[in-house]
């Protein structure tokens, strides 16, 4: 006179007995039921949760398809698209114009380990107080980083911009500075400050002529899927760039 089993399917309850069912189970089996599909519905409902795709904008703008949204997808193609440094056809002219520059400015290249932590960066963008990854609408606003054995690469809409590399200096263990010279900076400093160990967040600060002329801040590429990423999906045309806002970053190179 008990019970055998019990089965839960699809969020539904079934006890097989081998013999007459009980009072005992209409007074002491109905809480543990309940239970049991509350916790069955609430792990369902995470799974859901965990899928569902949230919109900052999704519309039509300017009579064209755009959707803007927080990408969830570790294994997603933006991603993969993001992160490539591949020089392509479109990045050949302006690449080999900034090697051709050095070349007539006999600035010979010279074979070197670099001391960065990483070779590539991407830059982050901050979002409701929050920094986030970004795949653009339009590629020309991108800007990326790579470091090889004997340039420094500035990665922008233009394409990619070769620069020799004159001196690396390893200041303290979160701060380094980068001298280049290339068609478009001949005298370059490039100071780099970790600011983040764990998700490989930097702040690049170009000087020039002794001033601050520019920040940026970076993300290891390695790093990447550890921050939100906001993707920028343009499915006819070029259209509008979400607003970001401008990071505090003389706060944030105070930061330890």
């Amino acid at each position: 006179m008990g019970i055998e089993s019990l089965y839960i399917c699809g969020g539904a309850v079934w006890l097989s007995r081998s013999f007459r069912m009980l009072d005992v189970v209409g007074n002491f089996m109905k809480p543990t039921l309940y239970i049991i599909s509350f916790i069955y519905s609430t792990l369902i409902f995470a799974q859901e949760s965990k899928d569902v795709v949230i919109y900052i904008q999704k519309d039509s703008i300017k009579g064209h398809s755009q959707s803007i949204f927080f990408e969830k997808n570790k294994s997603s193609k933006y991603y993969k698209d993001l992160t490539s440094f591949t020089i392509d056809s479109f990045d050949k002219d302006n690449y080999n114009n900034s090697l051709d520059y050095l070349n007539k400015k006999q600035e010979d290249l010279i074979k070197r380990k670099t001391i960065l932590p990483s070779e590539k960066w991407l830059e982050l963008k901050q979002y409701k107080s929050k920094f986030y990854l970004y795949y653009p609408c339009d590629f020309y606003s991108q800007f990326q980083v790579s470091i090889n054995d004997t340039t420094y690469i500035d990665w922008t809409g233009e394409g990619p911009d070769a620069n020799k590399i004159k001196s690396q200096v390893k200041v303290d263990n979160s701060t380094y500075m980068i001298g280049t010279t290339g068609i478009y900076e001949p005298n370059r400093i490039v100071r780099i400050k970790i600011i983040d160990n764990k998700n490989g967040i930097a702040v690049f600060e170009e000087i020039v002529g002794g001033q601050t002329s520019k920040y940026h801040l970076m993300i290891m590429v390695e790093r990447v899927k550890l921050v939100p990423f906001i993707v920028n999906n343009c499915e006819s045309q070029k259209q509008i760039e979400l607003d970001f806002e401008e990071p505090d970053f003389k706060k944030l190179l105070k930061r330890k």
